[in-house]
């Protein structure tokens, strides 16, 4: 999503509720890509530019390095409707409205569906050094305008809506006439400002995003008559002009968002879309996870995070190919911050644990870190410690201190989404937002990796050996390993440490601990040193390392059998379980639910829900836990559940009901379960809010 953040912020919940499944090859190497793909056109690196940018944050249009970007969309202008424009919901970031006014700020009177200025102060009357008194248009457009100027390949587009500003599109594109009243004014606006396009973020056709947005089920196909008609009117001005002007939506990641439009035909008529692959996860849920993952990690399943296996860029861009948009008119979302969790479990690095909530900092607003304000407190330092997860290829930070975790995107994470664009044969890339990275580390690799418009050279030289590896610490469980830095031609990223052959780490460092070992156990190490593109060196020489015996050498004690195993739902082809922690001398690492002598899933938290079962069938389930030396527990008292007849269930959700936890329900098909207490309102449907409904 696009959060219009003027002067007040606010969280919010996510509307992505994904059903298809992501298209990969796993081979022991790791994920075998398809063969690259060469874009139709060169790769586009396009970033959104807030208009608030220029108050209290401090980044103005001339901070921009337009070297490395090929199109800016500067967010948001809003639409009339009944002499004002605003949203005044009171779930949203800025509850205001204001009346429609011109650039000189004087109130005007114009049709409903008539795109005006967002803010009309900072986007066209503030004086910047060099403007003048009397010149007819100052602000933020001004500035874009002598960028353009300054940068001929540069193109800027107008935003129009955002997460705040969607509460009228339906309204807009619900009849002809506020159609076209829209498509003129979009003309009207890219000839008066300057602008050579127009993005609509309309968030979202059907569903409405907000609980006070307009919308409606003919949202599916007006939302295609509405682009139809901007792009009439655009492409005859455009001949009038002697130019183009460029047509371009954003685009939710879920399969809702697919259903709930014309995809296919809306590829046809736009210059591209920009598909929004980010906030997947964040404060509003209980459980920590990450913001922008590439991939599914199936740990994340196996945690509970809610939806994770649909919750990856991955599975996102497969849902929009699959309903007919060409790759090569796709760009892939990446984020410029990272989101944060306060009162986290001490373990796993902090990755996929229960949290108290949305962390109570961040850089501008509560739980959200802007890229450069990490470079500058957080990896690596002041406590935090930065991790990698090598099957979602994206980083993460941890304080056990404080108990914070933070997910967020790297160089390193963007040189996985930059190969992925360029093996998919997508569009190129787009990021929110530019003054996230004012250190312009991001926005470098970018460039470096998509070639601001221009295809880069392969870089086929790999990095040179990493020597001197030595154990410089270790424990009976872990051991500490260092080296001497790899040189390269353009630049060494990372490093692979592998353990008796396997990947067991991969940081940015010349350091790393590797966990989780056997007491007395030898160990051979390598390191290999990796590069932007892909090219890994020869492995170091072996380094044998053995744990220490430790105070308890080979753990043999069991964890204690779970208790109170209780059935906590059923359908008629579902079975939700729920029992009390086990205990270890060590401690307990994840439970294992049994269906009769079978074993049904793998959980590391005290429950779990059974599929697949057959109505009207009496089932016997178990569960043991197990501890990290493989020890596992005596089963738990057997419990008895007989699923329900076909044709039973969940009752369909309703607004203005009470729900309680575990309780099940179903929408659109899909049976969902409630993960937290609450009485539901109208917007708050189980695909639309993941932090109250998980998908079963």
């Amino acid at each position: 999503m696009h959060l219009m953040r003027t002067r007040s912020f606010a969280k919010k919940w996510k509307l992505f509720t994904m059903t298809c499944l992501a298209l990969s090859l796993l081979l022991p190497g790791g994920l075998l890509q398809p063969k690259a793909v060469q874009a139709a056109d060169p790769y586009k690196i396009v970033a959104y530019y807030p208009s608030w940018g220029a108050y209290t944050r401090n980044f103005n249009v001339f901070d921009i390095d337009a070297s490395k970007i090929t199109h800016i969309n500067y967010a948001f202008a809003d639409i009339a409707w009944d002499g004002r424009h605003g949203n005044p919901d009171p779930a949203g970031p800025n509850p205001v409205t204001w009346p429609t006014q011109d650039e000189k700020g004087q109130t005007i009177n114009v049709p409903n569906g008539t795109i005006v200025l967002g803010d009309p102060w900072i986007d066209a009357g503030k004086q910047f050094p060099g403007d003048t008194w009397d010149q007819p248009i100052a602000g933020n457009i001004h500035q874009l305008n002598k960028l353009k100027q300054a940068n001929p390949h540069l193109k800027t587009i107008i935003s129009v809506g955002g997460w705040t500003w969607s509460n009228r599109f339906s309204d807009v594109a619900a009849s002809q006439v506020t159609r076209e009243t829209f498509a003129n004014s979009a003309v009207d606006f890219l000839r008066k400002f300057n602008f050579d396009g127009i993005d609509l973020d309309w968030e979202y056709p059907v569903t409405g995003g907000l609980p006070g947005n307009s919308y409606r089920p003919e949202d599916k196909q007006n939302y295609t008559k509405l682009l139809r008609e901007i792009r009439n009117k655009l492409d005859a001005a455009g001949a009038a002009d002697g130019k183009r002007y460029l047509l371009t939506i954003a685009s939710g990641a879920s399969p809702s968002f697919a259903s709930n439009t014309e995809l296919g035909n809306i590829a046809s008529i736009v210059d591209w879309i920009n598909i929004m692959t980010y906030d997947f996860n964040g404060g509003w849920q209980q459980i920590t996870a990450h913001n922008a993952p590439l991939y599914y990690d199936p740990a994340a399943g196996n945690a509970g995070v809610p939806s994770a296996s649909v919750f990856n860029a991955d599975t996102a861009v497969q849902g929009h190919l699959n309903a007919g948009v060409p790759a090569n008119k796709l760009v892939l979302g990446i984020p410029f911050y990272g989101r944060g969790w306060d009162g986290v479990n001490n373990a796993g690095n902090g990755q996929y644990q229960s949290a108290s909530g949305v962390s109570s900092v961040g850089t501008w607003e509560a739980g959200s870190f802007d890229f450069y304000d990490l470079e500058a407190n957080y990896i690596n330092k002041n406590g935090y410690t930065r991790y990698w997860n090598d099957t979602a290829k994206v980083p993460y930070l941890y304080n056990p201190s404080n108990r914070r975790f933070i997910t967020y995107d790297d160089s390193q994470s963007i040189g996985f989404k930059t190969d992925y664009i360029k093996n998919r044969g997508l569009a190129g890339a787009m990021f929110w937002e530019l003054s996230g990275d004012r250190n312009k580390t991001l926005q470098t690799k970018l460039r470096n990796d998509l070639g601001g418009g221009v295809t880069p050279p392969v870089d086929t030289i790999a990095p040179s050996v990493p020597t001197s590896v030595t154990a410089t610490s270790k424990t009976s469980s872990a051991v500490t390993l260092t080296w001497q830095p790899s040189s390269d031609n353009v630049g060494v990223v990372g490093y692979n440490v592998y353990r008796n052959g396997a990947q067991a780490a991969s940081v940015s460092g010349t350091t790393a601990t590797i966990s989780g070992l056997a007491p007395a156990t030898a160990y051979s190490f390598t390191v290999v040193a990796r590069d932007a593109a892909g090219n890994v060196s020869p492995a170091s020489a072996p380094l044998s390392v053995t744990t220490d015996p430790g105070t308890n050498p080979g753990d043999t004690t069991a964890p204690t059998a779970p208790g109170n195993v209780t059935v906590t739902a059923k359908t008629s082809s579902s079975v939700s379980l729920s029992w009390s922690a086990s205990s270890d001398n060590v401690g307990v690492i994840g439970y294992e639910v049994y269906n009769g002598n079978q074993l049904a899933t793998t959980v590391t938290g005290t429950s779990a829900t059974l599929t697949g079962l057959s109505p009207s069938t009496s089932y016997t389930f178990t569960v043991k836990a197990k501890d990290a030396a493989g020890n596992s527990s005596a089963a738990g008292s057997p419990v008895t559940a007989t699923t329900d007849p076909t044709g039973t269930g969940p009752a369909s959700w309703a607004p203005y009901t009470a729900y309680t936890v575990n309780q099940l329900v179903t929408y659109n098909g899909v049976t969902y379960k409630v993960i937290q207490a609450h009485t539901s309102l109208p917007g708050w449907e189980p695909d639309k809010v993941p932090a109250l409904f998980q998908a079963q």
